[in-house]
């Protein structure tokens, strides 16, 4: 058999595999579409948000600079390591800092956008003289946010810290990736490839299902293929880590604002999920209860109850005196138009965020 023969075979092998498992992808109700296929469908999908940026390793902060995202949105790091103008160590006004992850640093909007930003333009409309430094990095979950707080941002001298962070809480510190182990491109490439090659997909998904035979039974299955998210952690890890946050900044008589994270889910699944307790949601999680009732994804009903899970946690803190809990959810969630997916926001889900931590802040 001649290489152009053989090769033609080998085409012809991989559309016949590929036809029949978009066949069984369609036939278990998922309207996702094998990359041959798409031109024949309007379900063309897309990463979004480019958030591959210089990274900094020594310093592990981002190396200063201009950069443009696949989007063309620039964005600037100051020399600092931080999105935004440059500030001085020793502060000429009131401070505030921003902690998260990519939902704070927000390279879906111009540096003027971000939530942050918006929130310091909100805040000297009413003449509160503060600024707000945005110390957001992309994928970086509690456990680095704390690190940071305690190693350099508290040297800043903030009067008010905010942290916007529960997702990433749950996909690094709650242990489904290890964060020194995270390999971006390989996590882009099999985003890629799940989203692309059905053939691939329901590979992915007996690959998963085989994981998840061996949980331990301290762990909730995940569906992103690895060892699960810790009990331990969403009962009582991430809090005791907040914890930790909120008595140095009582030493340091800094207040604390603590932010819900909004999910871009049915809203009233997401409330009916907030009725339960977290004994309640880790129980039923367990059982697929929401996933079957509401007939969700894998990976919605994940996000969904785990946020949820975490969300509630936060109601724990209240009982500390520095601690101020501000809950942008339910507004956020109110238009489609505040987020570019069911997690990042626009420049106008920005400004609502904004707002609603405004109140909050005298």
């Amino acid at each position: 058999m001649s290489k152009i023969k053989f090769t033609f075979f080998i085409i012809i092998i991989f559309f016949l595999i590929e036809f029949t498992s978009q066949s069984i992808i369609l036939l278990f109700g998922e309207k996702k579409y094998s990359l041959i296929f798409k031109p024949l469908s309007n379900q063309i999908s897309k990463i979004t948000t480019n958030y591959e940026i210089s990274w900094d390793y020594k310093n592990n902060k981002m190396k200063p600079g201009k950069y443009l995202t696949g989007e063309g949105i620039s964005y600037n790091i100051n020399s600092k390591g931080f999105r935004g103008k440059e500030f001085k160590t020793i502060k000429e006004k009131k401070r505030i800092i921003a902690f998260g992850g990519s939902t704070t640093i927000g390279i879906e909007s111009p540096d003027n956008f971000t939530y942050p930003a918006q929130l310091e333009k909100i805040l000297n409309e009413k003449k509160l003289d503060y600024e707000v430094l945005n110390m957001g990095f992309s994928s970086k979950s509690l456990n680095y946010i704390k690190n940071l707080f305690f190693n350099e941002a508290y040297l800043y001298d903030p009067d008010i810290i905010l942290i916007y962070n529960n997702r990433n809480s749950i996909m690094y510190d709650g242990g489904y990736i290890d964060p020194p182990k995270l390999n971006l491109g390989f996590l882009k490439l099999n985003y890629y490839l799940q989203e692309n090659i059905m053939t691939y997909r329901i590979m992915f998904k007996f690959y998963k299902r085989i994981l998840n035979l061996s949980l331990d039974s301290n762990y909730l299955k995940s569906p992103f293929g690895n060892k699960g998210i810790s009990e331990d952690y969403l009962r009582t890890g991430y809090t005791n880590s907040l914890i930790e946050v909120i008595e140095f900044a009582k030493q340091k008589q800094i207040e604390v604002i603590l932010t819900k994270q909004a999910y871009l889910f049915d809203n009233q699944i997401m409330q009916e999920l907030d009725t339960f307790t977290v004994d309640e949601l880790i129980k039923f999680y367990k059982q697929d209860y929401f996933l079957k009732k509401f007939n969700l994804s894998e990976t919605v009903n994940f996000w969904s109850v785990l946020g949820t899970i975490l969300n509630k946690k936060i109601d724990e803190l209240k009982i500390y005196k520095n601690v101020i809990i501000v809950d942008p959810r339910k507004i956020l969630t109110s238009s489609e138009q505040n987020f570019t997916d069911y997690i990042h926001l626009t420049p106008k889900g920005n400004g609502v965020l904004a707002y609603e931590i405004s109140k909050k802040i005298n």
